[in-house]
């Protein structure tokens, strides 16, 4: 398992910062906490951004987005975007409502559409991946995995 991934996955997905999902106690009893609260994924997805930030104005916009997205701040705020957080698709809501952090929502597609795939896989047993890597989406696993 790539844990850079997992952090950056684990961030970008909307389950983990809902209020039902948090107040369900872990099998261990161990309470919930969104991912932002989590020193482990906070670092994970901070050697992410600085794996895909070309720059260090690319790396600082991804990490403002990020906190955008994670404190609910402007849009992220509206109470439809939250119901639609809870019943669409991952692929879908970030397709829908990532326009306020366009690059952000780029990267939230192409892991989230990984991590979905490999679910997928595991799932059906299947032996190929049920769809096509992009070039581009290969290139950033790649950068992501070394």
């Amino acid at each position: 398992m790539n844990i850079t991934m997992h952090c950056l996955g684990f961030s970008l997905n909307l389950l983990f910062y809902d209020s039902k999902y948090l107040n369900v106690e872990t099998p261990g009893g161990v309470a919930r906490r969104t991912p932002n609260q989590d020193q482990e994924v906070i670092a994970g997805f901070l050697k992410a951004f600085d794996r895909l930030g070309e720059d260090e104005n690319k790396k600082t916009d991804l990490r403002r987005q990020l906190v955008k997205f994670q404190n609910k701040q402007g849009m992220f705020r509206t109470t439809h975007v939250r119901i639609d957080a809870i019943t669409m698709g991952l692929i879908s809501w970030w397709s829908t409502y990532g326009s306020k952090t366009p690059e952000l929502a780029e990267i939230a597609i192409r892991v989230l559409s990984q991590l979905i795939a490999v679910i997928q896989q595991r799932e059906c047993g299947a032996l190929t991946l049920t769809f096509t890597i992009s070039k581009e989406t290969d290139s950033m696993l790649r950068v992501l995995t070394n």
